[in-house]
């Protein structure tokens, strides 16, 4: 059994390990993750992979690694914060894979990654299972838990076929959307580029989101310029009023950030980005583009274009439970709320 331990400076090794496991939806490629660290939540993340090989058996686990001295109390903390870590899973979607299903892997898995991560400081991990690939399923031993439903449209119906299993309500707002003088298209244009970022960063400056939902301007241009996304941009008499990234691979595509000025909400020019989004990513030969879920709604929307579900599992493990307990305790003398169901309890809120 050899253990192997990757960043984004083994970028051959990290895609043939990817590749063995079957090529996994796109928040599990090493470039997705290399991209996303340090423009997540923390500027101290590191992407990593975690491989185990047993034979002609494989376990292949990307995460991000955030250092402890992120935290807010850090600078009042007894605990030597810069000794430690605790790791999250790609956003939106994370986990480990293997190569075939198998109960002694995923244990012999357990067993070497509890070591890994109690020999690197490692305290704490979370993980969001992906629903597109199930991986929930082999890892039963790591305990997942339902979270909630997710909705994903499955673009290999006909397209008569999707349009009767949108909500009446959202057929009615599309056809709105079509009547008036709003276009949807892709585009590879640096100023569609400036304008969506703008009207995104708007978006969260109203909704006063936290760290979690927001996103350097080069952290956009990176990933434009990549084949792991798509922008399409509403106009309205040439002004760019809205738009959507989409992050895929040649499979899925996720509905990843979106948003539109809202002087042009009457004339439901979001139901219109996500027909589009939609239509566009099925011309292109994908077979599944995933909504993802979200607040009650925020998923009333999203459902508003399916009646498919698939369901998100969490893992939650603790590596090290009395540096865990410490930094639990010292987060609730600092004033966190520590009784909530945010996990690791130690940290603030950003989303999970």
């Amino acid at each position: 059994m050899e253990v192997i331990h990757l960043t984004p400076e083994d970028t051959e090794k990290w895609w043939r390990y990817y590749e063995s496991v079957g090529r996994p939806g796109p928040y599990h490629q090493p470039d997705y993750l290399r991209i996303l660290e340090g423009d997540f939540e923390h500027d101290d993340e590191r992407a990593e992979a975690f491989v185990l090989i047993n034979g002609d058996d494989l376990v292949y686990y990307p995460y991000i690694r955030r250092s402890l001295e992120s935290v807010p109390f850090a600078s009042e903390a007894e605990t030597n914060l810069s000794e430690y870590d605790d790791i999250v899973s790609s956003w939106y979607y994370g986990g480990p894979f293997t190569s075939r299903d198998d109960s002694e892997l995923c244990e012999a898995f357990t067993e070497e990654f509890n070591e890994h991560c109690r020999s690197e400081n490692i305290v704490a991990e979370f993980v969001r299972f992906d629903p597109n690939e199930g991986n929930h399923e082999r890892f039963d031993c790591l305990g997942p838990e339902f979270n909630r439903k997710t909705v994903f449209v499955d673009l290999t119906k006909a397209k008569e076929t999707l349009w009767k299993e949108f909500e009446k309500r959202n057929r009615n707002a599309i056809r709105q959307a079509q009547e008036t003088e709003i276009e949807v298209e892709p585009t590879e244009d640096h100023e569609d580029y400036e304008a969506f970022y703008d009207i995104y960063t708007n978006a969260m400056d109203a909704k006063d989101a936290t760290d979690h939902y927001r996103f350097d301007y080069r952290f956009f241009l990176d990933m434009l310029e990549t084949n792991l996304s798509t922008l399409l941009v509403a106009t309205y008499h040439d002004e760019v009023v809205g738009g959507a990234m989409v992050v895929h691979n040649e499979e899925v595509a996720h509905d990843y950030l979106r948003a539109s000025d809202p002087d042009y909400w009457d004339m439901r020019v979001n139901n219109l980005i996500c027909y589009e989004a939609l239509m566009h990513m099925r011309n292109t030969g994908r077979k599944v583009f995933d909504f993802q879920g979200g607040r009650p709604g925020v998923f009333n929307f999203k459902k508003s274009f399916s009646p498919d579900r698939a369901k998100l599992y969490l893992g939650r493990s603790v590596h090290m439970p009395e540096v865990y307990s410490d930094l639990t305790d010292e987060a609730q003398r600092a004033g966190i709320n520590t009784d909530g169901e945010y996990f690791p309890e130690y940290r603030v809120e950003q989303s999970n």
